[in-house]
């Protein structure tokens, strides 16, 4: 079958701003039919009316919550009722945060948005993604994985006993999303599921300007008017959702358009099937 999202579903949680309307907006002028999650569904519909008006496009917009399982489930269970095909998971949605937090399930509050959510709700619709296939999971990862300069914590998988720093938290979270696209692809590949994980730039978004970290938000301003686009920095992830011939590096890491280099830890079959046993026994499935 030759790879098209022509009239196809694809789904970008946390869509309706920066880099997701971004990503949501390119390829729904690729033909593809597009759902958008938002936590604020009233700014998922004006993002979607915007993309709509600028693409002729019509746009899905349904709530999600990564930081609470019960939310993830609810959407998991009306998504799957409600489409039957979905060719491409695009894990977008995340979040930095300057201080210690949890989620509504007791989590560190960035390892359960930007990883234990997204992990759950991609098993949750795998059986999807298998009835769909040849279909695609991206994980919005980024360079901050090398912040993880020993590898997945788990001894403190929630930085319970160890000292929190933000970015160091931020960048053990993304080294998850790149371990967990990887074990997606090992375990999903030979039934045409394929996943990769994309650090899309530095970009010129409101991510990392609205925590409670005064420092990291006075950089984030202050370096912005450097940053790339939101189109910019969509682009790999578009090239991964569209292109053909990606599957020949699936599993991998993407930085502009092209399979990159990450840390050793990043390319640990041994860790990706630790972390995937750890976060199941979290999330419990």
């Amino acid at each position: 079958m030759t790879w098209t999202i022509q009239d196809r579903t694809v789904l970008i949680t946390g869509g309706n701003s920066g880099l997701g309307m971004a990503t949501a907006s390119l390829l729904a002028e690729r033909g593809a039919r597009v759902v958008i999650t938002a936590r604020d569904t009233t700014k998922g519909d004006a993002a979607a009316r915007a993309i709509e008006r600028e693409t002729g496009r019509m746009v899905a917009v349904m709530h999600l919550d990564l930081a609470d399982l019960s939310s993830v489930r609810s959407f998991a269970a009306s998504f799957t009722s409600s489409h039957d095909d979905l060719a491409v998971l695009i894990n977008n949605a995340g979040g930095v945060f300057g201080s210690r937090r949890e989620t509504a399930d007791g989590f560190e509050m960035t390892i359960g948005t930007n990883h234990l959510g997204p992990f759950l709700l991609t098993n949750l619709l795998t059986d999807l993604l298998v009835r769909s296939a040849p279909s695609r999971i991206i994980n919005v990862a980024s360079v901050a994985h090398t912040y993880a300069k020993d590898g997945i914590r788990f001894d403190d998988f929630m930085w319970e006993d160890t000292r929190y720093r933000q970015m160091y938290v931020y960048g053990h979270s993304k080294l998850a999303n790149i371990l967990h696209a990887r074990e997606l692809n090992n375990r999903l590949a030979d039934r045409e599921v394929t996943a990769y994980s994309v650090h899309p730039g530095l970009v010129k978004t409101g991510f990392g300007g609205g925590g409670d970290s005064f420092i990291v938000g006075l950089v984030v301003k202050l370096a912005r008017r450097r940053f790339a686009t939101p189109s910019d920095g969509a682009a790999t992830t578009v090239f991964l959702a569209t292109d053909s011939d990606v599957v020949a590096d699936a599993g991998g890491y993407f930085v502009d358009c092209a399979l990159s280099k990450s840390t050793r830890h990043a390319k640990d079959d041994d860790q990706a099937a630790r972390l995937w046993n750890l976060s199941g026994s979290y999330v419990g499935s």
